[in-house]
Formats: structure tokens, sequence, C-alpha cells
């Protein structure tokens, strides 16, 4: 029977993605808020305006949130394929979780960078649930991998007279002979 714990755990993954992760304010105020999925996929703001209608920009897709969104899509199809492949859904959920400490460190430097220390980021709960599920699939998968590999393998036997064909009673020596 194959454990529906892998794929809960990337499903729950991907679900993350559609909350809220990262919350850009400026001097207390906050400016935009965006999910997993937008920083994924891209996204359009508006942004308020003194005096008329407000500003449609553009914000293109994070390419480090796109890998993160597609290693938990591929961590989810490989998780099907069982026990004994394990370490498939293992590594695509430590690369995940790599990536989004990638995102995180790229982000910082590239609103540090933009804006001049005007900005501040805010990690929400998506972010950290996500991270969080990630590493958890990760780790899961890579015991079921471990502990499939423990119970597959034989224990090496000690060697024994007896199995080999020498009679209890008799002293053989290096060839065997009494």
């Amino acid at each position: 029977m194959k454990s529906k714990v892998s794929p809960g755990l990337f499903v729950v993954t991907i679900l993350c993605f559609l909350l809220p992760f990262i919350t850009v304010s400026c001097n207390g105020q906050k400016v935009a808020t965006f999910s997993g999925m937008q920083l994924a996929t891209g996204t359009t703001l508006e942004e308020p305006q003194m005096f008329g209608r407000p500003q449609r920009k553009h914000v293109d897709p994070e390419p480090m949130a796109s890998l993160a969104l597609i290693c938990a899509a591929a961590g989810l199809a490989l998780s099907f394929l069982g026990a004994r492949a394990a370490l498939a859904p293992a590594i695509s959920g430590a690369v995940g979780a790599l990536l989004l400490v990638v995102l995180q460190s790229k982000l910082e430097s590239d609103i540090t960078r933009q804006a001049q220390g005007m900005f501040r980021l805010e990690y929400e709960s998506g972010f950290v649930l996500t991270l969080i599920f990630f590493l958890v699939a990760a780790a899961w998968n890579a015991w079921l991998f471990f502990a499939g590999r423990r119970l597959s393998t034989p224990a090496p036997q000690a060697p024994n007279s007896l199995a080999q064909g020498a009679s209890p009673g008799k002293d053989t020596g290096a060839n065997g002979a009494p």
C-alpha cells in the first residue's frame, strides 16, 4: 500500500503558494502584499496616485519562486512512484526549500539596492509554511527511502561451519580436509 503522506505534503505545499508570501511596506505603511503564486507567475499592481486614477504596474515573475513551485509540482508527481523511489521527491523538497531561501536573499538584495532602504519586506505565513512543508516533505521522503533500503537489504550472515558442509565433530584444515 502506498503512503498518502508524501503527496499530501506536496499538495499542502502547493496550496501554501496561494497564501500571502511577502508584504512590502514603506515607513510602516503597507505598499503591496504578494502571494507565492503572484511571485511565481507575475502580477499587475495598481499604484495609487496623489491625483487621478491609479497607475497599473506589471511585476515580472520571480524565477526562484517559479522554480520552487515547479519543485512542489514535481515532488507531488514523483511521490506517486512509491517508497522505493522516495529519494526523488526528497530531493525535490530539499531543492524547493533551498530555492525559497535563495528567493528570500534575492528579494532582500533587490529591495535594498532599488529602494535604498526605504522599503521593508515582511515574510508572511505563506512563505514560512511553504518552507516548512518543503522541509517536512524532504525529511519524510528521505526517511521512507532509507527505511525502505534497510528493509530490502539482507543482513550479512556470519560464516557457519555447519552451513558449509563440515561435520560437527571433525576439525577441518585450511582446504576443508580432515
